[in-house]
């Protein structure tokens, strides 16, 4: 059952998981299956080919492990990303607290690992504004629904 209206914040969190699972049947699911190139004309493509040749060379290397994890991310993340759009437009965040803490626990856990790997690659990213400018909202994302499903859980306690 969805609630008359939604938080400002639960209907940024619905518009991001939008942009999420674009980017995973998109941009993720291209690059999983082979380069990105110059004058790819799949929709974000050179768009994604410009911004990493200025701010994140280390996607354009498309390392093994870069290319692997791009490909869970495009195939297996999705399902997370519905669920917390559900949970977002329901206000179902005590109900699906589990799955949403296991798909939050997964996605910040691949973050984390990508993070990790990019700062300390021989190509770290070029200028931090434009990189956390395009990874900042998933980390948004996951501080949001941590809160709110905390809250859910405060609320439910306090009854």
């Amino acid at each position: 059952r969805c609630p008359r209206s939604m938080a400002r914040l639960d209907v940024v969190v619905v518009l991001l998981q939008c942009y999420f699972v674009l980017m995973n049947a998109t941009v993720e699911r291209y690059y999983c299956h082979g380069p990105l190139a110059d004058g790819d004309p799949r929709f974000l493509v050179q768009a994604t080919v410009d911004f990493c040749r200025q701010y994140n060379p280390l996607f354009l290397r498309r390392e093994e492990w870069m290319r692997k994890a791009t490909c869970v991310s495009a195939y297996c993340f999705w399902p997370g990303y519905a669920l917390v759009a559900v949970a977002a437009a329901t206000g179902a965040y005590e109900r699906l607290a589990a799955p949403l803490l296991v798909f939050i626990g997964a996605k910040l856990y691949a973050l984390l690992f990508y993070h990790f790997m990019e700062f300390t690659s021989e190509t770290p990213p070029t200028a931090l504004v434009p990189y956390l400018a395009v990874e900042g909202p998933y980390l948004f994302s996951i501080a949001v629904v941590l809160s709110r499903v905390a809250a859910s859980s405060r609320k439910r306690k306090a009854a």
